[in-house]
């Protein structure tokens, strides 16, 4: 009969072989989360993607990013809500992240969340009973983490193994650094560097895709082609720099009267244009008349002083029926726009 030396060693083996199937099998996983992340065409592809994927294959409950609240993660954040993405996410304070996590540049693991609360976003505090937070790195700096979440408080404990967890963390970093980069460069293509609005070049883009859609799914779409009034005047009495901040103001004023499905673009010098999906001739005169409302009563500051500022616009709305071309629609509003100008008092 064996001696129970070597049944020891037998099932020593058979545990040894049964760990590296299941290294094998963790390891195959995160290479497939790995090309899903260099498939991703932009941002919020790679957000959700990734998401997505490492809650799927490592059955989680919920996998979210938090951010540090630092400029480049709100700008990231922005151009992911832009973009439709990532419906988990949290922007921290710096200071109370790197208080959480020990300022740890390796996976923390908590079965207890309650210290880390800020964490975790609040419909999830009580789902979720243990977690595992990955840093995330950007060019060297701490800039937030992958979080995961399980409702099963034995899933991350403070003294598990955490190798594959920091590959993963590894990965995540890369792969956010590397479609940031891209994305900063299309932004260079597609922004006007002032305001951060789209640009002209894109507007053109974006003005055939919403004429096709408005036509394929028998919808309305109208143009806002506005103009600001006496720009030059501000320029003029106060400089350039003035001016550049009173553009700034506006393009942030009218952004946030905008729905989600609205674009607005600075189409050159003080003129913008908004595209609005669905509205009508009608509802867009309102929706510039409440612009107008809002910019009255709320003034660019300049040197201490407060500066009113109004605009002229015009309105072409095409129906879905009828086959307007972009130049169209754009040289409609143009003409509307000038005989405001026109018939404005002098």
């Amino acid at each position: 009969m064996p001696s129970s030396d070597h049944k020891h060693a037998t099932h020593r083996l058979e545990a040894l072989i049964q760990q590296a199937r299941r290294n094998e099998a963790i390891a195959a996983k995160l290479f497939d989360i790995e090309l899903d992340m260099l498939r991703a065409a932009e941002l919020s592809q790679f957000a959700d993607g990734l998401t997505e994927q490492v809650r799927d294959r490592f059955e989680l409950d919920e996998v979210w990013f938090a951010l540090t609240d630092i400029e480049d993660n709100r700008r990231i954040l922005a151009l992911l809500g832009e973009q439709g993405g990532l419906s988990e996410r949290l922007l921290v304070s710096a200071v109370d992240f790197l208080r959480l996590t020990e300022n740890s540049d390796t996976p923390v693991l908590r079965d207890n969340i309650r210290p880390l609360q800020p964490l975790v976003p609040r419909h999830l505090r009580s789902r979720i009973r243990s977690l595992a937070i990955l840093p995330l790195q950007m060019e060297g700096r701490l800039i937030g983490a992958l979080i995961l979440g399980s409702g099963d408080v034995t899933r991350y404990q403070p003294e598990m193994e955490s190798f594959f967890l920091h590959q993963l963390a590894i990965k995540a970093s890369a792969g956010l650094t590397s479609i940031w980069a891209r994305e900063q460069l299309r932004l260079l293509a597609t922004r006007d560097p002032l305001t951060g609005l789209r640009n002209r070049r894109d507007m053109e883009a974006v003005l055939g895709q919403e004429l096709g859609r408005s036509q394929r799914h028998e919808q309305p779409l109208a143009l806002l082609f506005l103009d600001l009034d006496d720009f030059k005047t501000v320029n003029d009495t106060w400089g350039h720099e003035a001016g550049d901040a009173c553009l700034v103001h506006v393009a942030r004023r009218m952004q946030s009267l905008m729905r989600r499905d609205d674009s607005l673009f600075r189409f050159a010098g003080d003129e913008f244009i908004a595209l609005l999906p669905g509205q009508t001739e009608e509802r867009t005169e309102q929706i510039a008349s409440r612009m107008q409302d809002d910019l009255k009563s709320n003034p660019v500051t300049i040197r201490g002083e407060a500066v009113s500022v109004s605009f002229s616009y015009g309105i072409a709305c095409i129906r879905p029926e009828t086959n307007t071309t972009t130049e169209e629609l754009l040289r409609l509003a143009d003409q509307r726009l000038y005989e405001m100008k026109r018939r404005a008092p002098a």
